[in-house]
């Protein structure tokens, strides 16, 4: 009867990967990234996860229990193990930099109008007032903030104008994610898929206390509907991030100064809309 059941679960769970790598695997062909690039990154990341978390109490993590854990040879998990921690580059950091910022412009009162809506930024500090290099430079010395005017314009993330003869920033509608820069949306892609995985993961281990996790399917729909559904939900799920986001901000600041504060949330949400197979198909 055990082992029933315990097929039954290795079945449901190959079943779920099978549904959670497929988009995976059709961008890695698009990225020309085969089976065995793949093959190695995976060699990589098992060494990686078994060595971080599934080290026993009181005990050494060693090579050879690592290789018993994920059937990578030992040779490889000590040549693994050896290699210098990767270092960030420099799209991620910008993309992480980029985040940051952003969630203070949204979020933070000081940069917020009566209505809780993101001001228009002078470059320069005027009259006291909120800047856009000071708002940069609150979370990095390190960037110019001219490199992400530049960068942001040319996404469409900002826009600018002249007041005074003095440069303003304006945070568009579409500011609130990079849509052009495609390795600052990979960037962005990896975290949010890691992070609601390790949220399923949580969940199926049944730890304490249980992580949100919810979904609305529903098939049978007209174009017209789903893009009815899609405007509602993007419009609705858009109030509830900056909420979220707003008083997290608050939280933040209030937290500064308690040692306790060494927790970090990650929210997050999309919408899916599945087009008939023949528009899937890549031979169309």
């Amino acid at each position: 009867m055990a082992t029933d059941q315990k097929t039954s679960k290795e079945k449901a769970l190959i079943e779920a990967i099978k549904t959670i790598i497929k988009p995976l695997v059709r961008l890695l062909i698009r990225q020309n990234i085969t089976y065995v690039g793949l093959q190695n990154l995976l060699k990589l990341t098992y060494v990686k996860v078994a060595d971080e978390s599934f080290k026993l109490k009181g005990k050494r993590q060693t090579d050879s229990r690592i290789s018993l854990l994920t059937g990578v040879h030992r040779a490889d998990v000590k040549r693994i193990r050896s290699e210098k921690l990767e270092q960030a580059s420099e799209k991620e950091m910008k993309a992480s930099l980029s985040a940051q910022i952003m969630s203070i412009w949204i979020g933070h009162q000081a940069y917020l109008d009566k209505e809780g809506n993101p001001k228009p930024l002078f470059r320069f500090s005027q009259d006291g007032k909120p800047s856009f290099e000071q708002l940069v430079l609150s979370v990095s010395k390190d960037k110019h903030p001219r490199s992400f005017i530049d960068d942001w314009v040319h996404q469409g993330i900002v826009k600018l104008d002249t007041i005074d003869e003095k440069e303003v920033i304006y945070l568009t509608e579409k500011g609130y994610i990079p849509e052009e820069d495609y390795e600052e949306k990979l960037f962005f892609a990896g975290k949010n898929i890691g992070d609601h995985l390790s949220v399923i993961v949580h969940n199926l281990e049944k730890k304490q206390p249980a992580m949100f996790d919810r979904a609305v399917y529903y098939h049978d729909l007209t174009p017209e509907s789903v893009i009815e559904l899609e405007e509602l939900s993007k419009n609705k799920m858009m109030e509830v991030l900056i909420e979220v986001n707003q008083r997290a901000s608050e939280l933040q600041q209030e937290d500064n100064a308690n040692e306790q504060a060494n927790e970090g949330i990650h929210v997050g949400a999309y919408f899916y809309r599945n087009q008939p197979k023949s528009e899937n198909n890549e031979a169309d």
